[in-house]
């Protein structure tokens, strides 16, 4: 391909979201942020929105953005949910989404029309302590497991709202999983259910449109590089490196919700 059609290429891509200056830089962003984002995804259970959300937002509005993402969550999610369905604790996935179902309605009800930051730095504070008591505590919340429509309802809100519903989901679920294999496989199936039920949704509240999927369209091939090196990654690690990485991303995903 020569360098015309790879600025003709360039030019299709900026040219679908209203009021964007051509710039190589934005096109890199967008398919850094998808692609980093869903290789912690893969390796991790969790994590994507974490990571890519703060490298869109620098590109697009914050619906955009979302919506992008919800695109690449139910694709993730297709493969992903089929893969572990057996592995998943299947009454921690059934205590999580109704709530979850509820929390999506209310989440992305407020990203169309409201102007949500205090709630999200309230999660992102709620995580940093919690992911401190874990480390001087070391030791499990037991009360949890009677909260999950809460904690559903919770994780279904904030993925509607940012996209970030995900460590409130891996916040219970580690609460009562011990094994990183089958904790890693409940969370892929509760947030593959959320993405299943939120791509409807945004795309009746007109959040997700023809534009977005166009742009995903570019996207998908460094997507799917994404996943697949990140599936070559969690074969190697073992589980005191996955639990520690959990943390990480934990943290990350507190002070990402509180400073952004």
């Amino acid at each position: 391909m020569n360098a015309t059609s790879n600025t003709s290429t360039l030019i299709q891509i900026v040219s679908i979201f209203p009021g964007m200056e051509l710039e190589t830089l934005q096109i890199a962003l967008i398919i850094a942020g998808i692609s980093l984002g869903f290789y912690v995804q893969t390796v991790a259970g969790f994590g994507s929105a974490l990571l890519a959300l703060p490298v869109l937002l620098t590109t697009l509005g914050l619906q955009e953005a979302v919506a992008l993402i919800s695109v690449f969550f139910f694709l993730f999610s297709c493969y992903q949910v089929f893969k572990n369905r057996k592995l998943a604790d299947r009454d921690t996935v059934i205590k999580l989404i109704v709530g979850i179902a509820l929390g999506l309605v209310a989440g992305i009800l407020l990203l169309k029309y409201g102007r949500p930051l205090i709630l999200k730095k309230g999660l992102g504070v709620f995580i940093l302590i919690y992911v401190g008591y874990l480390l001087l505590k070391q030791k499990k919340i037991a009360w949890f497991d009677k909260f999950g429509l809460f904690f559903g309802f919770g994780s279904g809100f904030f993925s509607g709202l940012f996209s970030t519903g995900g460590p409130l989901c891996v916040v219970y679920v580690y609460n009562k999983m011990f094994n990183a294999d089958v904790f890693r496989a409940t969370v892929i199936v509760v947030l593959g259910l959320t993405d299943f039920i939120k791509l409807p949704l945004l795309i009746f509240s007109g959040i997700l449109t023809p534009s977005v999927l166009l742009t995903a369209l570019y996207v998908l091939p460094f997507f799917l590089l994404a996943i697949f090196l990140g599936q070559k990654t969690y074969k190697r690690i073992n589980e005191d490196v996955f639990r520690k990485i959990l943390m990480v991303l934990l943290v990350l995903s507190g002070v990402f919700l509180i400073i952004r």
